[in-house]
């Protein structure tokens, strides 16, 4: 029962929790109170991530027990019931309120806003070609700002284009492999309402407005300018190589692209680390 609990919760995915610390180390935070708020919101974050997968997987059951991997999740598989579902999103969701107690309120909003998103994604969304995608994307500049909302921290016009259309771009690339797969059927019906010229065009647009934005970003810096236009090249380096993996490889799940693929992992590495050097100096 633990062992299918924990599965549940979809511990791998957590792993999109990360983008909660770009605010905080983009300001330079090295309190270790900073660290810790930061810290416990990436925890109740991840609670509440789980709370809707478990809610997912729970609407989704009977579609999953006919796809080919999702078969084996805990609920398609009979291996939980719905009274384990429910008892498990009361849980977590109860760890998560007393995490939140210590945390900025507004911080808990964008938390329950998050929470929404997803409820109303699973119940309607998810159905609606288009609009599915940029309720996902939401789910990942949600993730962006209550970071910075942890510390009160300013939040840039450019940190949201950024973080907006890079988040779109991951989701259109996810969806054109989906379709490429030709695995709609039994992946998700929204898939059969797009074509593939459809989606390169988002993939598009959405690659082009994130690097621009970056590239912006980075050469309007007025100190340490070099250092931060030097971080545009493994940035774009990175969102090409995850285009091209996405496209030779098909990853649907950006988690594996980021964790198996070691030139994506490099790339991201020499991007962090110009940009601590010049905000730890």
């Amino acid at each position: 029962m633990i062992k299918n609990g924990l599965q549940a919760l979809r511990p791998k995915q957590w792993a999109k929790n990360v983008l909660l610390f770009v605010a905080p180390f983009s300001a330079g935070i090295q309190a270790i109170p900073d660290l810790a708020k930061v810290l416990l919101g990436f925890f109740i974050f991840c609670l509440v991530s789980s709370m809707g997968y478990i809610f997912n997987d729970m609407m989704d059951v009977e579609i999953d027990k006919t796809h080919p991997m999702k078969k084996s999740r805990p609920f398609a598989s009979g291996a939980l019931s719905e009274n384990n579902g429910y008892s498990l999103v009361l849980l977590l969701g109860i760890v998560a309120t007393l995490g939140l107690i210590l945390l900025p309120k507004l911080f808990g909003l964008v938390v329950l806003v998050y929470l929404l998103n997803t409820i109303l994604y699973t119940k309607f969304f998810k159905y609606m070609p288009v609009v599915e995608m940029f309720i996902i994307a939401i789910g990942f500049v949600l993730r962006l700002v209550s970071g910075a909302l942890i510390l009160d921290l300013y939040i840039s016009e450019w940190f949201l284009i950024v973080g907006g259309f890079g988040a779109l771009f991951i989701v259109s690339t996810k969806r054109l492999a989906e379709l490429r797969k030709g695995k709609s059927q039994i992946v998700r019906s929204v898939i059969n309402e797009y074509s593939p010229e459809f989606l390169i065009s988002v993939v598009n647009v959405s690659i082009a407005v994130c690097v621009t934005s970056y590239c912006y970003w980075a050469f309007s810096q007025p100190i340490a300018g070099l250092w931060y236009q030097m971080s545009v090249i493994p940035f774009v380096m990175g969102v090409f190589r995850y285009l091209w993996i996405s496209e030779r490889q098909m990853i649907e799940a950006p988690e594996d692209a980021f964790t198996r693929d070691k030139n994506l992992i490099l790339m991201s590495f020499v991007h962090v680390l110009i940009l601590f050097a010049v905000i730890y100096q």
